[in-house]
């Protein structure tokens, strides 16, 4: 008799086991990570991709900048008064003039501005250029040479269901990609359905619904979806009873391998003796 023989029960229960654990942790790897499918080499080129141009819309908020020459007829202009910054600026750019202290300026639900002595400008639906453009021509009446520098002073997401830290996140940029706004989030956990992520867009008089998988790499060819527009929502499923599934066949796979390889170690030593 052979004592170092072993049950062929044994080497079909190991076998199995190791197969089984292995196919678990690649499926489940499959559904968990991002852009699964892009080739599997050090570098990818993606395709170029031009970020949008801003459109003002209603409830933004602007940071309006006004630089003259006439300091006293700019001082109208100035929510605040900031002379030592006026001058530091206009000796900065040879313009000798004055500089608002770049006033908050809200877009109101008719999609305007109030500036003083002008009163009321119509902004919404304007990019920033745009918007620069009218407002010079409106005060040039009332001030010398103007130069009208402007910017969003935010860029608002929200990132609801499935996510670690669900909200509505300010994102100290001009632009967002969507990556951006899922880390500011706190990603994705596990529970989360990355093959179907909605996005609800109200952007300049539309409003779309779009479903993406995270899983596939087309999305980071996308520019409706990878970039953001101001106000966006995102929205995440959560998985029901596919994650208990998942992770129940894992600890099953494990257990399955830990009794095989306790199995063999017993028929190992019982050989021997």
């Amino acid at each position: 008799m052979n004592r170092n023989h072993i049950h062929p029960h044994t080497l079909i229960l190991c076998f199995v086991a190791f197969v089984s654990i292995l196919t678990s942790s690649c499926s489940t790897s499959k559904k968990l990570n991002y852009f699964n499918d892009l080739p599997d080499s050090e570098a990818y080129e993606l395709k170029a991709m031009p970020v949008p141009e801003r459109i003002i819309e209603r409830g933004d908020r602007l940071d309006i900048t006004f630089i003259v020459k006439d300091q006293e007829s700019a001082a109208f202009f100035n929510k605040h008064s900031m002379d030592g910054v006026a001058s530091a600026v206009g000796a900065a750019t040879g313009v000798g003039g004055s500089v608002s202290n770049g006033s908050d300026f809200l877009v109101n639900p008719d999609g305007e501005v109030e500036i003083p002595v002008v009163g009321k400008v119509q902004l919404a639906g304007l990019t920033l250029n745009q918007a620069k453009q009218k407002i010079t021509g409106i005060v040039s009446p009332y001030l010398k040479d103007p130069l009208v520098e402007m910017n969003f002073q935010s860029f608002k997401v929200t990132v609801l269901g499935e996510v670690r830290n669900p909200g509505t996140f300010v994102i100290s940029t001009q632009h967002a990609t969507l990556l951006e706004a899922l880390a500011a989030a706190g990603d994705l956990p596990h529970t989360a359905k990355r093959y179907d992520v909605r996005l609800l867009r109200d952007y300049n008089g539309k409003r779309v619904v779009r479903k993406f998988d995270l899983r596939k790499g087309s999305f980071l060819e996308d520019p409706d979806i990878f970039q953001m527009r101001p106000n966006d929502v995102l929205y995440v499923q959560a998985r029901s009873g596919s994650l208990f599934k998942e992770d129940f066949g894992l600890a099953t796979s494990i257990v399955t391998i830990l009794i095989s390889a306790i199995t063999l170690g017993f028929s190992i030593q019982n050989n021997k003796n």
